[in-house]
């Protein structure tokens, strides 16, 4: 279940198998960033202009709904590409903002470069068509968990989801490497800050979770 650092481009599974010449041009066409805890990769109105692969840390895909709350639509970590819709949807503006939740590097290409380089490599297309069913798949698991599941179901859920793909095993259980605050996790559910606090309270004295400083431990009976 642990995951290693992707510390070069070319360990990103799109890029597989990418022979090693095409693969430096890739290189050579793609913009390294490191980035801090808090900053936007883009933000929720801007033009999609870019494909994002993420070589390590983690953010979180937030909207702004009408009311002004902050939703949480997903969370990503190192491996995952980003921003590959605008492939498919030229002229279009982001419907979220890429929040750093914790220190990343980051890779981007823009658009036209990134479709020069598919047109050479249609093995690249397939795994993002293969990565946007998946969050396709998410997106409507989540839907389904929203109107059926209890608060603390959709918590232990999400933090289940969590631990496998940002996990990181310890002698209680699988350790949630990115720290959340409560309201994160409560924009992250689609449930208040006060009820999330409560089942939280229920989970821990469960023993489904337990707190370690600032982060979250997953039990083995909650995730086996």
């Amino acid at each position: 279940m642990e995951k290693r650092k992707y510390l070069c481009l070319n360990d990103i599974p799109i890029f597989s198998r990418i022979d090693k010449t095409s693969f430096t041009s890739i290189c050579h066409a793609t913009k390294k960033r490191h980035m801090k805890k808090g900053e936007y990769l883009f933000k929720q109105g801007e033009p999609e202009n870019g494909v994002y692969f993420i070589k390590e840390g983690s953010l979180k895909f937030v909207r702004i709904t009408e009311n002004g709350e902050e939703v949480i639509i997903q969370i990503v970590g190192s491996g995952e590409v980003i921003g590959e819709t605008a492939l498919f949807r030229e002229g279009a503006f982001s419907p979220v903002s890429a929040i750093v939740l914790e220190e990343a590097n980051v890779c981007s290409i823009d658009i036209k470069s990134f479709e020069r380089i598919i047109i050479g490599n249609p093995e690249i297309a397939l795994q993002i068509i293969k990565n946007l069913t998946a969050r396709l798949y998410d997106t409507w698991e989540k839907i389904t968990e929203l109107n059926t599941l209890t608060i603390q179901e959709k918590v232990i859920s999400f933090f289940i989801q969590l631990a496998q793909e940002q996990g990181e095993p310890c002698s209680e259980g699988t350790l949630i490497k990115i720290p959340l605050t409560q309201q994160e996790i409560a924009s992250a559910v689609g449930a208040s800050r006060v009820m999330v606090s409560q089942a939280l309270q229920e989970l821990i004295e469960s023993n489904c979770i337990c707190r370690k400083r600032k982060h979250y431990i997953v039990k083995r009976k909650c995730i086996y």
